[in-house]
């Protein structure tokens, strides 16, 4: 007997920094529950939460996750609407990129679910396995 996997709805979002190099700002994911995920290269970012607005959100998900203060400085291309399969459940994600530009901090690891951060520069984004999902929005900025 086949059983139904509950669906889920998140709205979250990703942030491309870049730092005054011209390098970018990657994080490798440590996320054993969603192997789609697990030990690949994404970007900074998170759930919105209820209440927040996605520039909100993404503020303090980058300065939770890595220690850094950014600017936001625009929303690259439109939202995309992935479907990741967890143990038990499909999680139905509506997922917004921003573009934006190191400020200050000093980078540290902040979040369980992240094994490594690493500034690159855009000529080596394709030397990374990418989640698809960032992958796609990194084209919108590769040299």
């Amino acid at each position: 007997m086949k059983i139904q996997k509950q669906i889920m709805k998140r709205t979250g979002v990703i942030g491309i920094i870049e730092n005054e190099r011209g390098e970018i700002l990657v994080s490798q994911r440590f996320d054993p529950k969603v192997p789609k995920a697990h030990l690949k290269w994404d970007v900074p970012g998170g759930k919105i939460e209820k209440g927040e607005s996605s520039r909100e959100a993404l503020l303090r998900e980058i300065t939770e996750e890595t220690g850094l203060e950014v600017k936001i400085l625009k929303r690259l291309g439109k939202p995309i609407f992935p479907i990741w399969e967890l143990e038990d459940s499909l999680l139905h994600i509506k997922l917004y990129c921003y573009y934006c530009r190191f400020l200050n901090g000093e980078l540290k690891l902040g979040d369980h679910r992240i094994k490594d951060l690493k500034w690159i520069k855009k000529s080596e984004i394709a030397n990374f396995d990418f989640l698809e999902t960032t992958e796609s929005f990194l084209n919108l900025i590769k040299p």
